[in-house]
């Protein structure tokens, strides 16, 4: 059937094209195989490695998180301490201040009693004064003051 002379061109053109096959098959294709098995290990190398960041970035941020919580809080009991030292300082302040005021006002109200006191024999005396005047005149005689 099949003729010798075809048979021999068959396998005459079949050597060329195995070489180049071979060929190419080594030059071209099995370091181009080889390139994307490396990229493609590299790929997924990278993403396990952005996986991995990943998950430490959000530790460290709940880390974060916790201190700045723990920050606030203690921010929030150091301001309750320090307005209830003011309220105890202003306190103190508003006592002895009202102490001082409630002393100067005995005493001023002590020397204006001492003052009303001493006005009040002056006018005495004065009033005995004048109406033992004022009884002579109208009596048109001495008369003698109680």
């Amino acid at each position: 059937m099949i003729d010798e002379v075809t048979l021999e061109m068959v396998l005459l053109q079949l050597i060329p094209f195995l070489v180049t096959v071979i060929g190419l098959h080594t030059i071209i294709l099995k370091p181009m195989l080889s390139y994307l098995a490396e990229r493609e290990r590299n790929i997924e190398g990278f993403k396990n490695e952005a996986d991995s960041l990943q998950g430490e970035v959000a530790s460290k941020l709940a880390e974060l998180d916790a201190k700045l919580l723990e920050a606030r809080r203690e921010a929030q009991d150091e301001r309750a301490r320090l307005r209830l030292e003011a309220k105890a300082a202003e306190s103190e302040i508003l006592d002895a201040a009202r102490t001082k005021s409630d002393a100067v006002v005995a005493e001023a109200r002590g020397v204006l009693a001492t003052e009303r006191d001493s006005a009040s024999k002056q006018l005495q005396g004065t009033a005995r004064g004048l109406s033992s005047t004022i009884a002579s005149t109208i009596l048109g005689r001495q008369v003698q003051g109680n």
